[in-house]
Parts: C-alpha cells; sequence; structure tokens
C-alpha cells in the first residue's frame, strides 16, 4: 500500500472555482476531472468504508464534483464525510475563524405556513450580535424585509449584512418588533461562552457553557479550570447542549482535566480508533500506537479529580461532545441531562488537493470509528439522557448560567437537594407556531465528526 500523502493537513487556498456544463458523450472538463481523481485518490486510500466504495463509476463522466463525492459515500452509514470548494473557510472554521454575527440559531415554523423564525440560543462575545444587544431567546421574525423559508434561512449565516425585524412573543403569539443591522465580521471566536462559580448550601459548584472544541482553544479550557480550582469548586457542570464538536486532541484535554487524578496520572487509555482494514494494519505494524488509541493527558496544567460530572446534552450535543462523555464513562460518573444526544461516533480529517489549479478543494472523509476503553461504540442514537428536561427557548426562557434556567436547576438541585426557585409564568402564546430541529445548525459542516489534526506522513 502507497501511503503517500495521508494525514497531512494542508493550509493553502486559491479562489479559483470549477463550474461546467454537461453535453452528450462528452467526458468533463479537465479541472473537473482533476478534481474527480484528487476525490477518488483519498477516498480509496483513507476512507473508512473504502471497500463498500462503487468502483463502476467512469470519473471522467463526472460533471459535478460534490455528485461524485456523494455517490461515493457508503450510506447510510456514513451521514458525516464532507467536501467544499472553500477550502479555506472550512479549515478556519475548525479553528474558530469565521465571517460572522456571532449568533447561534435554532428554528421554529409557523403553523400552517412554510415559513420560519429563528431563536437565539446563544451569543459569541465581541461579535456584531452581543455589540447589537441580542441575546438567548431572541426571535427573528423577518430577514431583509422578507419571510423566512427552507430556501433562504441560509442567509441568516452566510450574507454579508442583515437587517432583521425581531419577534415579540405575546398572548396572541410572535409579532413583528423593532429592527436590528447587522454586519458580518471575520473573526477568532471564543468557545467559552459562559462561566461560573455558583454557591448553595456549602457547596461550590462551576458551571461552564463551552460552544465548540475550536483547535487552539485549551489554554481558555484550562484557564476556566485554574480558576475553578482556585475559587474551591466540588462539582462542575458542564454545558455541551449546542456543541457539535470539533477536534478530538481539545476533547482529550478538557476530559484529562475533568477526570480522577489517578487515571490521568497512570495514562490509561480513553479512547481507541478503528481504521479501514488496510490502515489498520499499518498502524500496527508500525507500532504507531497513537494512531490507534488515546491516552488522557497527564501534562494538562490543572486536574480537578473529580468523581463525577453533570454534562448538560440535546440532538446538537455530538461528535467530540459525545467523545468526552463516552471517553470519561469508564472511569467517573457521568451524569446526562437534558436530551439524547446525535450519535456520532467517528472521526474524520480535511484533506486538500495538492494541485496548484484546485486547490481550493478540500475533502473532509470519516477516516476511523472511535470506541471508549470499554468498546462502547457505534451510539447511532446518541447517549440517553440520565435526567429528561426541556429546553426553554421562549416561554419561560432564561439566559445560560441563570439558576433559573431549566438545565442548569436540574443539575444544582442534584447536587445540592435544594430545588431552584419557581420561573415566573409565562404568557400564554396560543398555538400559532412550534419549535422545530430541521434546519442544520451553524456551521455543522466542519463538525461532522470528531476532527484529527496531524503533519505525519507515513
Amino acid at each position: 500500500m502507497a501511503h503517500r500523502r495521508i494525514l497531512v493537513l494542508c493550509l493553502l487556498f486559491s479562489t479559483f472555482g470549477v463550474s461546467c456544463t454537461k453535453s452528450d458523450h462528452e467526458q468533463a472538463p479537465r479541472l473537473v476531472q482533476k478534481v474527480n481523481n484528487f476525490i477518488y485518490e483519498y477516498m480509496d486510500e483513507v476512507y473508512l468504508w473504502t471497500a463498500e466504495m462503487p468502483r463502476n463509476i467512469d470519473r471522467k463522466y463526472e460533471f459535478d464534483s460534490k455528485d461524485y463525492f456523494d455517490k461515493l459515500l457508503y450510506k447510510p452509514e456514513d451521514k458525516w464525510s464532507y467536501i467544499t470548494d472553500d477550502y479555506e473557510a472550512l479549515s478556519e472554521g475548525s479553528e474558530g475563524v469565521e465571517t460572522t454575527f456571532g449568533y447561534s440559531l435554532a428554528f421554529g415554523r409557523f403553523t400552517g405556513t412554510d415559513y420560519y423564525f429563528g431563536i437565539i440560543e446563544y451569543v459569541y462575545h465581541n461579535t456584531p450580535a452581543e455589540q447589537a444587544g441580542l441575546k438567548r431567546g431572541d426571535i427573528i421574525y423577518k430577514m431583509n424585509g422578507s419571510n423566512i423559508d427552507a430556501n433562504n434561512y441560509i442567509r441568516l449565516y452566510n450574507d454579508p449584512s442583515l437587517s432583521l425585524q425581531m419577534g415579540v412573543l405575546s398572548d396572541g403569539g410572535i409579532g413583528p418588533g423593532m429592527t436590528v443591522n447587522l454586519i458580518a465580521v471575520k473573526m477568532q471566536l471564543s468557545a467559552i461562552i459562559e462561566e461560573k462559580v455558583i454557591e448553595i448550601e456549602g457547596h461550590k459548584i462551576g458551571y461552564l457553557f463551552y460552544s465548540d472544541f475550536f483547535g487552539g482553544s485549551e489554554e481558555e479550557l484550562s484557564g476556566v479550570f485554574q480558576r475553578f480550582k482556585a475559587a474551591g469548586v466540588d462539582d462542575v457542570v458542564l454545558d455541551l447542549r449546542y456543541n457539535l464538536g470539533g477536534y478530538g486532541y481539545v476533547a482529550t484535554h478538557l476530559a484529562s482535566i475533568l477526570a480522577p487524578a489517578n487515571v490521568v496520572q497512570a495514562e490509561n487509555v480513553m479512547i481507541t480508533y478503528q481504521w479501514n482494514a488496510s490502515y489498520q494494519a499499518y498502524w500496527e505494524q508500525q507500532k504507531e500506537y497513537d494512531r490507534i488509541r488515546t491516552l488522557f493527558d497527564k501534562r494538562v496544567p490543572v486536574n480537578m479529580d473529580l468523581n463525577r460530572v453533570y454534562v448538560l446534552t440535546t440532538y446538537n450535543t455530538a461528535s467530540a461532545s459525545e467523545f468526552v462523555i463516552t471517553g470519561l464513562d469508564p472511569y467517573m460518573e457521568v451524569i446526562k441531562i437534558g436530551a439524547a444526544t446525535r450519535g456520532k461516533y467517528t472521526g474524520s480529517i480535511l484533506f486538500q488537493a495538492e494541485d496548484k489549479e484546485i486547490k481550493n478543494w478540500g475533502i473532509q472523509p470519516i477516516v476511523e470509528r472511535y470506541a471508549n476503553s470499554l468498546g462502547v461504540t457505534n451510539f447511532k442514537d446518541g447517549f440517553t439522557p440520565d435526567y429528561a428536561v426541556t429546553d426553554l427557548l421562549m416561554e419561560g426562557v432564561r439566559q445560560l448560567g441563570d439558576a433559573q434556567e431549566s438545565f442548569l436547576a436540574k443539575a444544582l438541585t442534584l447536587i445540592t437537594g435544594v430545588s431552584a426557585p419557581a420561573v415566573a409564568a409565562a404568557p400564554n402564546t396560543g398555538s400559532d407556531f412550534d419549535v422545530e430541529e430541521s434546519m442544520n445548525p451553524r456551521n455543522d459542516y466542519f463538525k461532522g465528526s470528531v476532527l484529527r489534526k496531524t503533519n505525519y506522513t507515513p
């Protein structure tokens, strides 16, 4: 097996694009064929399900490279491999560099219509959204004077500027409110949205809302837990309810901060990996054990030495978030509060085309399946919560970190035995809308699974 360029994360970028029109009996244009060849070469070598790839597709006659990539995927098992003709945006996004308004959205639909409204889940710090005063629970009624539908909602993320008509929740449902104008900014986002120490009945509880496993965010994570340690925190509530994942090495860092000290110091196995047959044999033959397992990292600058952790979860708790949950589970009590997680148990690597003419193209195929030290893997239905709680984004909405917010309130009650004060009654809004999860969340494309980043070339 020729391991030519596997596991290289390149950083080059070009703005060149490829488009074409198909004619009968004609081959695809030269550049399209180059993209197709790049796709096949890497998929044939590194794809976890390479043995299942179709071999009867003539890539010379595939005029749409994205469609060609899709034809190679092993469905329905693979829901996460991704292709892009904007490599730089994909690569930077995984590091938290985005051109953004700075909010994360859920969506609802007005009953009996095809029109949607946005609901802000949280706002990143120092972003246009925060500067405009937007916050969790705010409703986006219309954008640029138009109704929001399944065809245009992506503009809420991708447009360079927006005029948002906010919504007002009342007894009659949702009506129009004030207008907010936003201009997107390219910036480095911080994944630390909220941290606080809560003291109740002698308990010191550290609460952290962590939005993304961005590459390079380990120092920020360490800083939070150093502050928790200095404050004498006894219990930790880790809020991953909207964390779709990111880099595995950052997840390992977080798990090593939380885990019992003896587990971390002994560098116990946290996760094992299964590659395709050729690569699995190669790593084992070469004794490249870091490719087939991850150990707890005793080099972390702070360790909480916990025997339990409370994790807040929803369907948007995925990949690297689930990596932490399952990796810790054999060694400590992981108490899950909220809703079932998404069920992403695979790892991927982002590859860039080396040819200068097509180097704007990249693919992020699934290359490995992971399991914890007890062999738990293939959790397709996600992890079921130990305590089911509804995430309140409209009626009864509270800000993240508020002791009366439904998820956090449940965790605090479990820790202290003291129930949170009752939340004030919400207005009766009738039934002219429904909140749903049918719309793709922000930047789900780069969070299809646990990401690996390495410069190793066998």
